[in-house]
């Protein structure tokens, strides 16, 4: 199913990468919000940085969703393209620009119990999100198992991970919106945090067990493309963020603090953050390797920031878990690297914006 009715110039305009771009900023606002305390950087400076992310993240979705309204790509083209086992799981980086930019809100916003509106509103906006990646995940894997066409070379690649990304950060912004202390929103965020948690996980051990097999009969790259392949980093990434958040919730569920929870959940986190930083530098080669595809742009280029944004909260999560040197300084290094990344994406999309602007003018 490769042909599923847009022209290349709407397959590009309507590109999932764009809200990947979204999602990168926001995780790197979340990033600058949740550093360690002995990062060895100021308050003062940190926050800044998390609320110029923040809203550039808000900005650009405004953009990216007008600029899509605007284009007014065919219903039909777009849901042949959510049931397209190349590229349907890939927008589920819609919802998850979403859902960053609420959870980047709520690090900003840490006394939530002051502004308890706000706090359903992100509760509201959280389950909004998740319901919307969980039906995309029904519409994706039910299109995918039921077609008795041969599956395509390029079909399984690392946007498979996307949508199970977006459910475990689900659960993580569920678990955090659990402990902000306003009433009844526990009672509610709690057990969602859970499900999600379950739905999130495994079917990432289902689909992270598919890819690897496929890895050994079909090359991953080029034919999906070295930005694919940094993708497999997200639900890893999200995995530790959720189980150093879900500790909170334990409280609500089962009546009292657990003395086992959180060493369990810290050293799953820890073992996911290890797995994360091994395939860092499987695709630092590949990217090497392949360095020209780095510096030319398309809206998935986008995907080289969140992986590495995400990995950053994560390390600075579990940093404050142990009390770990070595882990304030991989979460240090991994925002040094999502905002470099960010910045090379920046100028390079700047460049082919300028060109195609040039070019039709």
């Amino acid at each position: 199913m490769t042909n599923v009715g847009l022209t290349a110039e709407e397959r590009m305009r309507s590109h999932p990468g764009w809200f990947s771009g979204v999602m990168g900023t926001a995780s790197l606002a979340v990033a600058a919000f949740r550093l360690p305390d002995d990062a060895g950087v100021t308050e003062t400076y940190t926050r800044g940085l998390g609320w110029l992310f923040l809203v550039l993240s808000i900005l650009g979705l405004i953009v990216i969703v007008a600029a899509n309204t605007l284009a007014r790509t065919p219903w039909s083209a777009i849901w042949r393209e959510l049931r397209s086992r190349q590229r349907g799981p890939a927008y589920a980086a819609v919802p998850g620009a979403v859902l960053l930019i609420t959870m980047a809100l709520e690090a900003a916003l840490p006394n939530m119990a002051d502004i308890p509106t706000l706090g359903w509103v992100l509760m509201g906006i959280t389950l909004v999100v998740a319901v919307a990646d969980l039906l995309l995940t029904l519409v994706f894997f039910s299109s995918a198992i039921a077609n008795t066409g041969a599956l395509e070379d390029d079909a399984v690649s690392g946007v498979w991970f996307m949508p199970q990304t977006i459910l475990l950060l689900s659960a993580a912004a569920f678990a955090r919106l659990s402990s902000t202390g306003i009433a009844g929103l526990d009672d509610v965020a709690a057990p969602l945090a859970v499900l999600f948690l379950g739905a999130g996980f495994l079917l990432f051990l289902f689909v992270g067990a598919l890819v690897l097999s496929r890895l050994v009969a079909a090359p991953l790259t080029p034919a999906s493309g070295v930005p694919a392949a940094w993708i497999l980093m997200s639900p890893s990434a999200a995995a530790a963020v959720a189980f150093m958040a879900i500790p909170v919730v334990t409280p609500t569920l089962i009546g009292q603090p657990s003395s086992s929870v959180t060493p369990i959940t810290s050293l799953v986190a820890g073992m996911m953050i290890g797995f994360c930083i091994w395939w860092l530098l499987v695709v630092g080669i590949l990217t090497i390797r392949d360095g020209r595809e780095f510096v030319t742009f398309s809206p998935a280029s986008w995907s080289y920031v969140f992986p590495l944004a995400a990995v950053a909260v994560a390390s600075g999560d579990l940093a404050q878990a142990w009390s770990s040197p070595l882990m304030v300084l991989v979460a240090v290094v991994m925002a040094c690297l999502g905002a470099a990344s960010w910045l090379i994406i920046v100028v390079i999309s700047m460049r082919w914006v300028a060109a195609r602007r040039w070019n039709h003018a």
